[in-house]
C-alpha cells in the first residue's frame, strides 16, 4: 500500500498531531526489515551531489553547416551561385564559383567563437 493511499484511508479526525510527526511517515514508507532512516533514500548523500563541471559552449549550427575547419586555424566554405540558374554564365565564372572560399582574419576570430569545437 502506498503512502498516499494510506493517508487517504485515514480520516482527518483519526490523524492526530502525534501521528503526523516525522516518526509516523517513515514507518509507513519503510519496507519490512528496513530501518526508518533509510526509508527515504537508497543511496548515500555523497552520490546524489553533482560534481562541478565546466560549462559547455554551444556550436552555432548555421555556421557549422556552411564552414569547415582546415589546417592552420583556417576555415573554408563553398561559394554561392553554382547550383542552378547558371546556364548564361561563362565557363570561367562557373569554374571560379566551384572553388572554395577561405575566411579572412576578421572572419576567423568570429568563427572561432561560433565553432568552438571545430577550430
Amino acid at each position: 500500500m502506498s503512502f498516499f493511499r494510506s493517508l487517504r484511508l485515514l480520516s482527518s479526525r483519526q490523524l492526530t498531531q502525534a501521528q503526523a510527526s516525522t516518526s509516523f511517515i517513515p514507518s509507513i514508507l519503510a519496507r519490512p526489515g528496513q530501518s526508518q532512516a533509510s526509508a527515504f533514500s537508497s543511496s548515500s548523500v555523497h552520490s546524489l551531489v553533482r560534481k562541478p563541471t565546466k560549462t559547455k559552449l554551444k556550436t552555432h549550427k548555421g555556421a557549422a553547416k556552411r564552414w569547415i575547419s582546415v589546417a592552420n586555424d583556417g576555415f573554408k566554405r563553398a561559394k554561392a551561385g553554382r547550383v542552378h540558374l547558371n546556364g548564361s554564365m561563362s565557363p570561367t565564372r562557373l569554374n571560379r564559383l566551384g572553388q572554395s572560399a577561405f575566411a579572412h582574419p576578421a572572419q576567423k576570430r568570429l568563427l572561432r567563437k561560433l565553432l568552438p569545437y571545430n577550430s
